[in-house]
C-alpha cells in the first residue's frame, strides 16, 4: 500500500516550468513530480552505491594508480579521433 504522500513546496519559476512540462506531456503535474522524485531517488541510490564500493575498495588498498587511469583514457580518446 502506498505510504501518503507529504507535500513539496516549489517557487514559482520552478512550479510554472513543471506545469509547462506537464501540460505539454498531458499529464497531471502530481505525476510528473511523482516521476521526477522516482528518478532523483534512484540516481542518488546509485550515487551512494558507487561511493560506499570505492570507499570499500581504499580500504581494501585496491586502487589505481592516476597515471595509469589517465593513459587508458588518452588511449580510448587516441582511438575515437582516427
Amino acid at each position: 500500500m502506498p505510504l501518503k504522500a507529504t507535500s513539496v513546496r516549489l517557487d514559482d519559476e520552478t512550479l510554472k516550468r513543471v506545469r509547462q512540462i506537464a501540460e505539454a506531456m498531458d499529464r497531471p503535474r502530481a505525476w510528473l513530480m511523482g516521476q521526477a522524485i522516482k528518478q532523483y531517488v534512484a540516481r542518488e541510490e546509485r550515487l551512494i552505491a558507487e561511493i560506499e564500493k570505492g570507499v570499500r575498495a581504499a580500504d581494501e588498498n585496491r586502487l589505481v594508480d592516476h597515471a595509469e587511469i589517465e593513459g587508458k583514457w588518452e588511449t580510448r580518446r587516441a582511438a575515437q579521433v582516427d
